[in-house]
């Protein structure tokens, strides 16, 4: 087991490089000294235990409840084809001796029979399987579509009955799997801070730490299945922790970035963060958990480290709602300003009111309750101005036709705003300018020029 361990961490040796010629008449590649040589780009190897995990999930099944004559005749029958492995005898019918005994009798025979393959068998091969599909992605080539595969924490599941039915034989495999999936999160959260370190860019930096964590959670979820000890649950749950206030820090410093500078290319990055919403809506989810159970001890007078960058995030948030609200209103009227670039601020916007609505937790911040109406406020006022302009442009003499067609784009995706804040009157106030301007630029829309006719050839 332990080599397996060794294995899975320690990445693959450098290809030997060959003492002699080559038979072909090609010198050898050799290094030159001082350089490493680079390793081989190894194949993911099949995982292990397919059949034996699943069959090891029906026994799981069986074992659990009371055992009757024919919960037990199944049993028996469904382990016959592995007694070969522990060497045991086959016989001819697996419930023979089975009926008309009493309840302890029945349970004695069944267990003296099935421990050795439960034991021997199962266990490892569970073990061996739970491994490879906890392993790191790549390095084992898991079947995609197969309906037998079990589900890993269906195989945790039956490990444990299996244990708690033999009075604690096989517990080593317990302990085999808790060390495996505590190696695999640090294994996990080295591997994600380097890649964003290579990569910083904003999107990438929160999707891949949000995917960690998603990951991270599953395997506290095995360890807690496994019912491992509070250290080791501790410890994935920091690790967890740490990558949701990395994430959630990155991704308000970016915005703080935009909303002290206030450029372009800042800007964008902003953008992209917010529209990261399922990710940011993870990661905040795992700080409030946390707060919940009151992971981190709290200490008088200071604020925990989670709460401090959940807290952080929502005002860089807030920030951000007010700067993208002055910047469209003040280029809602201007026909100069790119119209992709509009339509692009009002989303995120949007994107922010519903970060604000679906972070439902009993420990979420006030701040959000107030960013949400802030936002509902401003999105109403902005609909009334749209709508003034509108009306606005056509009013006056001569009607200005291309700010008109301007304005209906931009009033389109304000209107886009409304149906999530429950604004619906004033949504159809804005939908009623919106077509009345519409039907009027179709209206007085002039009919192209028709080119003159030329006169018939021959004519002076």
């Amino acid at each position: 087991m332990w080599q397996v361990l060794r294995d899975m961490a320690a990445p693959p040796p450098p290809p030997a490089v060959p003492a002699g010629p080559v038979t072909d008449g090609t010198a050898a590649a050799v290094p030159e000294p001082g350089t490493a040589a680079k390793p081989r780009p190894t194949a993911p190897r099949r995982l292990r235990g397919m059949v034996e995990s699943a069959d090891a999930v029906r026994a799981a099944r069986l074992l659990r409840g009371t055992l009757t004559t024919e919960r037990a005749g199944d049993l028996l029958v469904l382990l016959h084809p592995y007694r070969r492995r522990v060497l045991l005898p086959a016989v001819t019918d697996p419930r023979q001796g089975l009926a008309g005994q009493a309840p302890a009798r029945l349970y004695d025979i069944t267990l003296r029979q099935s421990a050795p393959v439960l034991l021997d068998v199962f266990m490892p091969a569970c073990r061996d399987h739970v491994i490879d599909r906890l392993s790191s992605v790549g390095a084992v080539e898991v079947p995609e579509g197969d309906a037998s595969l079990p589900s890993v924490m269906d195989v945790v599941d039956a490990m444990r009955t299996i244990a708690r039915t033999l009075r604690g034989a096989g517990r080593p495999h317990l302990l085999a799997v808790a060390t495996a999936v505590e190696l695999e999160s640090r294994t996990l959260v080295t591997n994600a801070l380097r890649r964003v370190e290579a990569d910083p860019s904003p999107t990438h930096y929160v999707s891949v730490l949000s995917q960690a964590l998603m990951r991270l959670e599953a395997l506290r979820l095995v360890l807690e299945t496994l019912g491992a000890k509070q250290g080791v649950l501790a410890g994935v749950a920091y690790e967890s922790r740490r990558v949701a206030r990395r994430a959630l820090r990155h991704a308000a410093d970016t915005i703080n970035a935009y909303v002290d500078n206030r450029d372009l290319i800042r800007l964008r990055d902003s953008l992209t963060v917010l529209a990261a919403i399922d990710n940011l809506l993870v990661l905040a989810l795992r700080i409030l958990d946390a707060l919940q159970d009151r992971e981190e001890e709290p200490t008088p007078f200071v604020k925990v480290s989670d709460e401090a960058v959940l807290d952080d995030y929502v005002d860089a948030a807030a920030r951000l709602a007010q700067a993208l609200v002055v910047l469209v209103r003040e280029t809602l009227t201007s026909p100069d300003f790119d119209t992709l670039l509009f339509a692009a601020l009002v989303r995120k916007i949007k994107w922010l009111y519903r970060f604000c609505t679906r972070l439902g937790h009993a420990r979420r911040p006030p701040a959000l309750d107030e960013l949400a109406d802030f936002l509902v406020l401003q999105s109403a006022m902005l609909a009334r101005r749209v709508g003034d302009a509108l009306a606005d442009s056509l009013l006056c003499h001569p009607p200005d036709r291309a700010l008109a067609g301007v304005l209906v784009d931009r009033a389109a995706e304000i209107a886009d705003l409304l149906p999530d804040m429950n604004r619906a009157h004033v949504r159809e106030a804005l939908v009623v300018r919106l077509r009345a301007v519409q039907d009027t630029l179709l209206a007085t829309q002039q009919p192209p020029a028709q080119p003159a006719a030329l006169p018939p050839p021959g004519t002076p």
